[in-house]
């Protein structure tokens, strides 16, 4: 049976990161810097901001409801505190080798940064770089090298998952206890895809979203599925992140790099818990 997809909102400039407040609101950014909170019923802006002049990729949040958001042609990832209003730096990367093109943030349970820095498309110089709760920040991994884009910690917080969008397909990398990473382990490559985000389900099943074709793929193990395919592209357009919104995180958002609006996906899935960590 098709699945029922849907927009939500209008008039939002090529969204390409978003993420769920647990405070009640989808959080997006936008092509031209802008940095949106917006109702989940209607998609209607509640507050917004100008962090930068161009494109605003990943996006997560801390317990305090603070936004990181990842400001790609300014090379660093912006906080920004929707109380006060506050924008600021939270990281432009290790001093020995400052962000390229920041693309996803990831928090883990104790309040660790993990943010993919793509690198340049075709160049394999992508890697994932972390921002201890100290704020001292280093490489975690240049192994993930194939344009490093979206990423997601595994329910049981072992693993790092990431897109490398130019290999195209996605590996992992154990996280060990000392904070390391162990070696990259490929998990499943995506042959004429262009893969961008992903998302857990509570139960463990892999999302993964393409800039090309307009879809969302599965992974659950072993089998490389279809979620679902808009051959239009019309509401699914270029779906870049992706995430579970609502208080029981049962409902399933696409943005659209190449449209106006979010995507609403009747897919029936309950989204696995993100960690929200209160840090310095």
């Amino acid at each position: 049976m098709a699945l029922l997809l849907s927009t939500i909102g209008s008039g939002i400039d090529h969204p390409e990161g978003l993420c769920w407040d647990p405070s009640g609101s989808i959080v997006v950014g936008t092509e031209a810097g802008g940095l949106l909170w917006l109702d989940p019923a209607d998609g209607s802006v509640q507050r917004s901001f100008q962090i930068g002049v161009g494109l605003v990729a990943g996006i997560a949040i801390d317990g305090d409801g603070r936004a990181y958001a990842c400001d790609v042609p300014g090379h660093r990832v912006v906080r920004v505190d929707p109380r006060s209003g506050d924008v600021s730096t939270f990281t432009t990367g290790p001093a020995d080798r400052p962000l390229v093109t920041p693309n996803y943030p990831v928090f883990d349970a104790v309040g660790r940064l993990y943010v993919s820095d793509s690198g340049v498309w075709g160049a394999n110089d992508g890697r994932v770089v972390v921002v201890e709760p100290d704020g001292s920040g280093r490489t975690l991994s240049t192994e993930p090298a194939a344009y490093t884009n979206g990423m997601a910690l595994s329910p049981d917080g072992g693993h790092l998952y990431v897109v490398e969008s130019s290999l195209p397909g996605v590996s992992r990398l154990p996280i060990l206890p000392d904070g390391t990473a162990g070696p990259r382990q490929l998990v499943t490559e995506m042959p004429r895809t262009v893969p961008d985000g992903i998302a857990f389900t509570a139960d463990g099943l892999l999302l993964i979203t393409c800039y090309r074709p307009d879809a969302v793929f599965t992974w659950d193990g072993s089998t490389l599925g279809t979620l679902v395919e808009d051959w239009s592209g019309l509401v699914l357009s270029a779906p870049t992140n992706i995430a579970f919104i609502g208080a029981g995180l049962d409902r399933l958002v696409s943005s659209n790099l190449a449209g106006w609006h979010l995507t609403l996906i009747d897919a029936g899935l309950v989204g696995a818990p993100l960690h929200y960590p209160h840090i310095r």
